[in-house]
């Protein structure tokens, strides 16, 4: 089989004599598809990488001033609002916590469901004491960067895998066009009914 499979590859178009002029122009399509996948992937990766490295980098420079700071619940997680961010095991509850400048703020924490007024957490906040996420670690930083590895040939090999089909479509269009005009001329000589 793989016998077969290799002479097939190797073999000339000029061997099938059925083959028409649109066949080589689809066949040249897909292989200057192939090669470009071939040669744009690991440009494309590479570049993918580095765009999120810099994104991340950025990221990490802009999370540089956040802090942790310890809240204290209002209420338990009971009184709370239940499902505010569509999950439903967490609960939205008001909590007050010292900002980085010594002013109090409040707002809404998300905590789980067992969680009772009065007990502390820690949140992060920016130097304005605003609430925000945890900043990113080195293995979130790397995890963007193998995502961002990933998809971008992944989106050029769908990308390439559209262009090929609609060639082929436009290609079996053509064919069929010939293909009818080829019979409309020899079906009337192979037929006796007239």
């Amino acid at each position: 089989m793989l016998r077969q499979l290799w002479q097939r590859l190797i073999r000339s178009p000029k061997d099938n004599p059925l083959r028409r002029h649109v066949d080589r122009i689809e066949s040249a399509f897909v292989a200057g598809l192939v090669i470009a996948f071939l040669v744009a992937a690991p440009l494309l990766c590479t570049a993918a990488v580095r765009i999120a490295g810099a994104a991340a980098t950025r990221e990490v420079a802009a999370q540089r001033g956040w802090q942790p700071v310890t809240a204290v619940l209002q209420q338990s997680a009971a009184a709370g609002q239940f499902g505010g961010d569509g999950g439903l095991d967490t609960s939205w509850v008001p909590a007050r916590w010292r900002a980085p400048d010594g002013h109090w703020r409040q707002g809404l924490l998300a905590v789980e469901l067992d969680a009772k007024a009065g007990q502390r957490m820690t949140v992060w906040v920016t130097p304005a004491g605003q609430l925000t996420h945890q900043p990113l670690t080195r293995a979130q930083v790397l995890e963007w960067e193998v995502t961002a590895a990933i998809l971008a040939p992944a989106g050029l090999a769908v990308l390439l895998v559209v262009a090929g089909s609609i060639v082929r479509v436009l290609a079996n269009r053509r064919r069929m066009a010939s293909w009818t005009r080829d019979w409309a001329a020899t079906g009337p000589r192979w037929s006796s009914l007239r």
